[in-house]
């Protein structure tokens, strides 16, 4: 089966998966846990030196705001559901930034490889650029400002910070050289699959987050009618009853129970 790229399936997912992941001490803090189990926050601190303690409180806010942490138990941490599911993709970042940078260096753990090649694909553009090269073979620098639709400024940092980080290369030493994707991007198709996925799992979990949370305030908005004094008087002067909180869609209900991954 072909793996997607950015086009073929949709892009939004693959730079919303790298928006969540992307953030420095999320994969540190994901493979910690994994590691050790649920820690309650000095435990945390203790396992992480390196963060301060208002540095490690944004981290965690952060990821509990994205759904990547849980608090089985007051003022313990764990990965949640979604957090776990990074486990694929955080092995294919690694597994393909070990392939092609700082190969063989043994100071490299997991996470330090899976932020860095996170780091690489970050970035307004990178993903349009790479894709229109993987797409249409080398381009001229106009012809790839072009086809990106970037602007001019924003063009020039992106492919210089692309060239800085190893994607693309050149194809002579002017400025008018085309541009060309190097070993190393043209080896991310495995990343791009497991992006997908993940952000396919991250943007419904969100929508599945929301629709409970409309249905709750429903829930509630209504069990206040019902229990209003002023409310109840009101409703006797209609001959028409109270009209039901709103039927959630059923592809809406369906997104909070997700298939099984194989």
């Amino acid at each position: 089966m072909h793996a997607p790229t950015p086009r073929a399936a949709p892009a939004n997912r693959i730079h919303h998966a790298v928006g969540v992941l992307a953030p420095l001490w999320t994969s540190w803090t994901l493979e910690t846990l994994r590691e050790r189990g649920p820690l309650r926050a000095p435990q945390l601190a203790s396992a992480t030196p390196w963060l301060n303690t208002a540095t490690l409180h944004q981290v965690l806010l952060r990821m509990r705001t994205s759904d990547l942490l849980a608090k089985p138990e007051r003022g313990c941490y764990a990965a949640s559901p979604l957090g776990q599911d990074t486990r694929p993709v955080r092995h294919t970042l690694a597994s393909w930034h070990a392939r092609h940078f700082e190969v063989g260096a043994t100071a490299w753990r997991q996470p330090d490889r899976v932020e860095d090649a996170l780091t690489r694909l970050r970035g307004k553009g990178t993903l349009d650029v790479l894709t229109t090269l993987e797409e249409n073979g080398p381009l001229r620098p106009g012809a790839l400002r072009e086809a990106t639709g970037l602007a001019t400024g924003s063009f020039h940092y992106r492919t210089q910070q692309l060239l800085d980080d190893g994607l693309v290369t050149r194809l002579g030493p002017d400025q008018r050289s085309a541009y060309t994707l190097t070993p190393a991007a043209r080896g991310l198709a495995p990343v791009y699959a497991e992006l997908h996925d993940f952000g396919r799992r991250t943007q419904a979990n969100g929508a599945a987050g929301q629709a409970n949370e409309r249905s709750a305030v429903a829930s509630r908005a209504h069990a206040a009618r019902q229990h209003s004094p002023s409310a109840q008087r009101v409703t006797g002067l209609f001959s028409h009853p109270d009209q039901p909180p709103p039927r959630v869609p059923a592809y809406v209900t369906a997104l909070s129970h997700p298939a099984r991954r194989r």
